[in-house]
């Protein structure tokens, strides 16, 4: 039951049921599981990841994001 300032509002109708907790963790684990099969499968995502990183920790960017995002044409000049 949630509470505003010392008034109960009832249960919150956000609120997962125990059923749909169960139902959210399983489909969290199908869903890493399935991420983890594509990433063993798909080795050229390791090496855009390790790329992307090495380029960042040498340049160390003030703002991630918008290096990330290629705005300064760094990762252009690493990747096709």
């Amino acid at each position: 039951m949630a509470t505003l300032r010392g008034r109960v509002l009832g249960p919150d109708p956000g609120a997962l049921s125990p059923a749909q907790l169960e139902q959210l963790r399983n489909f969290k684990i199908q869903t890493r599981i399935a991420n983890e099969k594509y990433l063993r499968t798909h080795k050229e995502v390791e090496l855009l990841i390790s790329g992307f990183f090495r380029e960042m920790f040498l340049k160390r960017p003030d703002n991630i994001q918008e290096f990330a995002a290629g705005s300064s044409g760094s990762m252009r000049a690493v990747l096709p």
